[in-house]
């Protein structure tokens, strides 16, 4: 018994200082950036540095298959892919969070990640987040961020949150969010949201959703009309700071503002009135039917 205990003693620190697989994953992938983003910084990536990256991103995906599935997630395409699309640091598709990517209903997208890759992740990008917005610093203050799924999950366009959907939390999920967004790489302006993004947390893991909206969604007319308004008092800056041979930069501040306000407000109206509409109510069943998919209910 007594040399059974100092076997036991002796083995102690090595099985409290394991890695998780997380951890042996993301030392991996920390390392890989650093080589690759010296390579981009010195401008030699070349053909073989390509090769290179292509094959730990396979490795990185095998070695996260096993942490992440089974997944209980129902009607998704199998095998995920990993979510990271390049390990060049300077590139499109390289803060994207941690995990793997999953099709499902022909244009939905799934990409499941687990909690401790997303607070190494959100660890990460503290100091990169969109100003104004203070970043976040729990898992439901992330997931209420747009700027968050632009950044984790959509890198070539900017995600726009129009309302959040009031859908009821399964038995199993901790923290779950659902809202109306819109994708678009410049000012959504006065276009409708066509898209329905849902959060889960379960279990450990975290599963991050996007579909076309099925509901038929209209604007109201008086939001648009209020957005044209601002857009010609926009327009009419834009091209004052034209005429100062673009050099007048409180010409072009004044119609990015203007620009930003008559979106905003354009959003506002159409939240308000939407919540009174029909397709409000079938949008928020979509949203409901996704996150019980997710829950695994």
């Amino acid at each position: 018994m007594k040399f059974l205990a100092i076997v036991l003693l002796a083995l102690a620190p090595i099985v409290a200082n394991a890695a998780s697989p997380e951890d042996a994953y993301l030392s991996a992938r920390d390392r890989y950036l650093t080589k690759f983003k010296k390579l981009e910084d010195a401008g030699k990536v070349d053909d073989r540095a390509t090769k290179e990256e292509e094959s730990a991103r396979g490795e990185f995906e095998t070695q996260l298959r096993r942490v992440i599935e089974p997944h209980g997630a129902e009607g998704v395409a199998e095998p995920g892919k990993l979510s990271l699309e390049t390990l060049f640091p300077a590139e499109i598709g390289a803060d994207a969070l941690d995990g793997l990517t999953y099709s499902f209903d022909e244009k939905g997208q799934l990409l499941i990640s687990t909690e401790a890759l997303f607070k190494s992740w959100l660890r990460a990008h503290q100091k990169s987040w969109s100003k104004p917005e203070k970043p976040p610093r729990t898992l439901d203050q992330a997931l209420k961020s747009e700027f968050f799924y632009t950044l984790a999950v959509s890198p070539d366009a900017a995600v726009t949150k129009y309302a959040d959907l009031p859908i009821e939390k399964p038995g199993k999920a901790g923290v779950v969010v659902a809202f109306l967004d819109l994708r678009s790489q410049d000012d959504a302006g006065a276009t409708a949201p066509n898209e329905i993004i849902v959060s889960v947390a379960r279990e450990g893991k975290l599963f991050v959703a996007s579909a076309p909206a099925k509901a038929k969604i209209v604007a109201d007319p008086s939001c648009e009309k209020g957005w044209k308004d601002n857009e010609a008092e926009a327009k009419e800056a834009f091209e004052a700071y034209r005429a100062s041979d673009q050099k007048n930069q409180k010409l072009f501040d004044k119609y990015s503002k203007l620009q930003e306000e008559g979106g905003a407000a354009f959003r506002r109206c159409f939240v308000e009135r939407a919540k009174k509409e029909a397709f409000f109510t079938e949008l928020t069943q979509e949203a409901q039917k996704l996150v019980d998919r997710l829950a695994g209910k």
